[in-house]
């Protein structure tokens, strides 16, 4: 019962010190999104840490819509993963229209890298952006 007692007292001592000091327990990331147009579609975002590209990381890509009472919403478009350039592509064949959906007026894209485990011997700091779609 003690040890039940003291792993639960360490979890959230962990816990809320991990949400909090991010920084202190991974290097920093900045992920930059791509204006996209065309047909295809092409979504690229670039991950770099300190300027250098990240190879290896998991990007989301989500629609930035504007939804029918009048909220911010977004859907999972695809995931992909940065190559040795830090660039992770994405293309839509059906272009703008194929992102659309009933009720909804799309703003552009977000791309997120959200990072639980090491990469390539690093851990990174979760990093997000927006780009426009033409």
């Amino acid at each position: 019962m003690l040890i039940r007692n003291l792993c639960a007292v360490l979890l959230v001592v962990a816990a809320s010190t991990a949400a909090t000091a991010c920084g202190a327990f991974c290097t920093s990331t900045a992920l930059q999104a791509r204006p996209a147009s065309g047909t295809p579609l092409v979504l690229e975002a670039v991950l770099t840490s300190d300027g250098s590209p990240v190879s290896g990381g998991r990007v989301a890509f989500y629609t930035r819509a504007t939804g029918p009472g009048g909220a911010e919403e977004g859907r999972l478009i695809a995931q992909a993963t940065s190559g040795s350039d830090g660039v992770a592509r994405h293309e839509v064949e059906g272009g703008r229209s194929a992102l659309d959906y009933p009720g909804a007026t799309l703003n552009g894209y977000k791309a997120t890298f959200d990072n639980l485990d090491k990469l390539n011997g690093v851990r990174y700091c979760s990093s997000s952006a927006e780009g426009s779609i033409k």
